[in-house]
């Protein structure tokens, strides 16, 4: 490990230069690691075999699902793994008593992206697994169509998850095998059978992972397996755009590390007033929040809307510069549409 973790005085993800003994004070207060045979476990094989019932009863299924998971690895979601990730690992935190802090870190071998974060629950689980049924729809949460992670396909073929609740794993081998006995020589989706892990034997070949399981409720372990995904991730991680922080104020600390380059981004509230902090330079923010109601127009044009019609708007003003510049919309991350204040 080239860098180490300050936890001795609860500051999670937060990164320093100096190699020092790992103190972990409220390790104890967390959950062990579930087994296979937790309820998430259970539920997993419950669900896995009602779809590849669904399969047998309708195999034109098998195109349908396979075909959208491709369209997300091509289409808008192209290049957006560790937004995706990010996003997920924010609505965690959430509603988290405790929780404040991620961490994403890029390996030759794997990506990871662990948060201490509420674990991920049963309704978690199928936002994953199925397209556009995400829990989080009628929330503050972002990941509000449960289609983001499916992006993760462009640079892995096998997809795993750790939660203190259940640990599983997506695999193209695995799903090929299973659904090719029902319909042989298609192409098949890969996200719809998750297969239950251990994850404390995951951990015994996995320094990493090791290190994570001692703080992290969540992880996202991604075995890079297409060619060119570690540059691809790498420059994610470096143009990753400071400025979402003030639109998750939840979250405290954001640390993104590859093994040429990392920093540690920190928000803080002072006033009425937000604080980033990017490791090379502070900068004062405020940042308001309106509640819109949505036109006939609008709601015909959004399918999605939640059951109160209303969209929540937020946008974030520098306090230590006049702004010269048109600023960004944002849809949680920068578009390239100009925006007056």
């Amino acid at each position: 490990m080239k860098e180490g973790y300050d936890f001795s005085k609860g500051v999670r993800g937060k990164l320093f230069r100096e190699r020092t003994k790992l103190r972990i004070p409220d390790s104890a207060e967390k959950p062990d690691w579930a087994d296979p045979s937790s309820q998430i476990g259970k539920f997993i094989v419950q669900e896995t075999e009602r779809s590849l019932n669904a399969y047998r009863e309708q195999p034109k299924l098998i195109t349908e699902h396979a075909n959208l998971e491709l369209d997300t690895t091509r289409g808008g979601y192209a290049h957006r793994q560790l937004f995706e990730l990010v996003q997920n690992s924010a609505d965690a935190l959430l509603q988290a008593s405790k929780g404040r802090s991620i961490l994403v870190r890029l390996t030759k071998r794997y990506f990871y992206c662990a948060d201490d974060g509420d674990p991920i629950d049963k309704e978690g689980l199928e936002g994953l697994m199925f397209d556009r049924i995400s829990n989080k729809r009628n929330s503050a949460a972002i990941g509000r169509f449960g289609r983001g992670f499916k992006s993760v396909l462009r640079v892995t073929d096998a997809p795993e998850f750790f939660s203190r609740s259940g640990s599983f794993r997506f695999d193209k081998a695995h799903a090929s095998r299973q659904i090719g006995n029902i319909a042989p020589g298609q192409n098949y989706p890969v996200l719809r059978l998750p297969a239950p892990i251990d994850p404390y034997l995951a951990r015994e070949e996995d320094e990493e992972l090791q290190e994570l399981m001692t703080w992290a409720t969540n992880i996202v372990r991604l075995p890079l397996s297409m060619e060119g995904a570690y540059e691809e991730l790498a420059q994610q991680i470096r143009s990753f755009p400071p400025e979402f922080l003030l639109f998750v104020d939840h979250v405290r600390y954001l640390t993104l590390e590859d093994e040429e380059y990392s920093r540690s981004l920190m928000l803080r509230h002072r006033d009425d007033g937000l604080v980033l902090d990017t490791g090379e330079e502070t900068s004062n923010w405020r940042v308001f929040r309106v509640t819109h109601d949505l036109s006939d127009e609008a709601l015909a044009d959004w399918h999605m809307h939640d059951d109160n019609n209303r969209a929540l708007i937020q946008w974030g003003v520098p306090l230590d510069q006049r702004l010269s510049e048109p600023g960004k919309f944002w849809a949680f991350f920068p578009t390239d549409t100009s925006s007056l204040v």
